[in-house]
């Protein structure tokens, strides 16, 4: 898609995102939020540069080892995540009790358009006492997230194979890219959160820590930039682990660089 068509159609979408937005105080605010909602994170998947879908997505073989750790993480990332963070901030205390529903934020000032078309709409599951939310920031990002740590898997796969074949260490050269991804997947776990949680049990002052805990910049910290900062290490990961492939493709069997 050339430059100029691909910036018009970033144009056409934010504002149709906008106009939604303007409008979805009428009766129909649901359908309003999703169209903004929609319009807004496609403009967001078109603005990202082509050299990621070819690095995370078109240049990688999709093998099982691909899809299973992209369909593990996306399912745990989408549905089970806000499960997974309350039971460790908030204890274990089921009762049997299921129930899911879809809803729509009422629209925010225009200063948080975009916070409101990330949290807006949102399916929501109710398991016991505990509640999980898909909102159109933690699908994208779960996309997003998802497609990497199929790439990385597939590559490591890919990068353990060609070290069997020329007789090298697998302990040095898959040390690091695996490690980055275990950082990557890890730090959505918002481990700072645990990390305080604990500490603060341990040492009796909980509730000094609990305005932290539930202030908005540390939620938009731990809700918005843990994720990133879990996609920006994966990409490097990634990138280090297709230059490594690179390199050693160029080696024959027996460890010699070869001339063609």
């Amino acid at each position: 898609m050339r430059s100029s068509l691909r910036a018009v159609l970033l144009l056409v979408l934010v504002s149709l995102s906008i106009v939604f937005y303007i409008i979805a105080d009428k009766p129909d605010l649901l359908v309003a939020s999703f169209l903004s909602a929609l319009c807004l994170w496609s403009a967001i998947a078109f603005a990202v540069p082509r050299s990621f879908y070819r690095m995370a997505w078109i240049n990688v073989k999709k093998t099982k080892a691909y899809w299973i750790s992209f369909s593990l993480y996306l399912f745990f990332h989408v549905t089970l995540y806000g499960i997974f963070y309350n039971m460790i901030l908030g204890g274990f205390n089921f009762f049997p009790y299921f129930g899911y529903g879809v809803g729509a934020a009422v629209p925010t000032p225009p200063y948080l358009f975009l916070y409101w078309d990330s949290i807006s709409p949102a399916f929501f599951t109710f398991i016991g006492p505990y509640e999980s939310d898909v909102t159109p920031y933690t699908f994208f990002v779960g996309i997003v997230l998802a497609m990497l740590i199929g790439a990385n898997v597939e590559r490591l796969f890919e990068l353990k194979k060609l070290i069997d074949e020329r007789k090298r260490s697998i302990s040095t050269l898959v040390a690091v890219p695996s490690l980055g991804i275990v950082s990557g997947t890890s730090c959505c776990l918002s481990l700072p959160s645990i990390l305080i949680y604990i500490a603060a049990v341990s040492t009796g002052t909980f509730s000094s820590v609990v305005g932290l805990l539930s202030s908005p910049v540390y939620f938009a910290f731990v809700y918005f930039g843990l994720p990133i900062a879990s996609l920006v290490l994966l990409v490097f990961n990634l990138r280090d682990m297709n230059r490594v492939i690179v390199k050693l493709q160029r080696l024959s069997p027996k460890g010699n660089l070869r001339l063609s």
